[in-house]
């Protein structure tokens, strides 16, 4: 999934905001202000009743709801939904995952606070359909914000495992002066050909290397489609100044491609790495 920019523009459109909203959130928050304490009270009480409180709620946890509870309840009443809030809330969702808190942990004490306000609205006598609607508007903001910084920080997650998973099926190694080798095992696709292809150059420039081997003994299957990406990169490397020799070359896949027509009259093979480690010395 792509990450997802976070910003006021995305929120007012989603949720349709109109100033009207927001006024009628800041009149009423004003209207409740002498209920904070009493609030945050009944707040904790209802976190520490949770059956995973001891297990989500660290003491670095709980001490960062009670430094930005008063900058929380400020961002929810006062109905900014401006860059800064958004902002604010994006860092506050990622400090706490940072901490260790479950994800679904937080939106069921977001989703707890919010009723504990509109509790609130309507012990102070200001709660109508219409506050109640904007009210809404106003607090899915901050749960999407939250979705979305949680999804985005996910996603990095996976890109960069994915990133590492790629450097490690490419290990192109320095294994003597001026040679490198890379041994690809398992399958090989069109996204993973190309990552080879990208991992194979740039180590080559960085190596100013002259050889280049490439194992294929661990490739599970070697069809038209495979042989032609070994045949790119083999180009590719000639293309820098660089010899490419393909080792692990079996019986199997020798005839493999030859009965596939693939030309392989310009790339020397090996049976396995130690021939091809002597024929490269050789060409140093």
């Amino acid at each position: 999934m792509a990450i997802v920019k976070i910003n006021k523009q995305r929120y007012w459109s989603i949720f349709m905001l109109e100033e009207e909203d927001l006024l009628l959130v800041r009149r009423a928050g004003e209207a409740i202000i002498p209920r904070q304490e009493a609030v945050f009270e009944e707040f904790y009480a209802w976190l520490e009743f949770q059956p995973e409180y001891s297990a989500d709620y660290s003491e670095e946890i709980i001490d960062r709801f009670d430094r930005q509870s008063a900058i929380f309840w400020k961002h929810i009443l006062s109905a900014q939904v401006d860059e800064e809030s958004v902002h604010y809330r994006e860092r506050l969702v990622q400090d706490l995952l940072k901490l260790g808190l479950p994800f679904e942990a937080y939106l069921s004490a977001v989703f707890a606070f919010h009723e504990l306000i509109e509790k609130a609205f309507v012990q102070e006598g200001v709660a109508s359909f219409e506050l109640m609607q904007a009210f809404k508007k106003v607090s899915s903001v901050g749960i999407f914000i939250a979705i979305d910084t949680f999804n985005n920080e996910m996603n990095k997650q996976l890109q960069e495992q994915n990133n590492m998973l790629m450097q490690l099926s490419t290990p192109v190694t320095p294994i003597w002066e001026q040679i490198l080798l890379l041994p690809v095992v398992g399958i090989v696709d069109s996204f993973r050909a190309q990552n080879i292809m990208t991992a194979v150059l740039q180590e080559i420039a960085d190596y100013q290397a002259k050889v280049f081997i490439l194992d294929i003994s661990g490739v599970g299957v070697v069809d038209t489609a495979v042989a032609n990406y070994f045949i790119k990169v083999s180009k590719a490397a000639n293309l820098m100044g660089c010899e490419c020799i393909i080792s692990g070359v079996t019986p199997a896949v020798a005839q493999t491609l030859v009965e596939l027509g693939i030309d392989i009259e310009n790339i020397q093979t090996n049976v396995n790495i130690k021939e091809a480690l002597k024929t490269a010395i050789g060409q140093i």
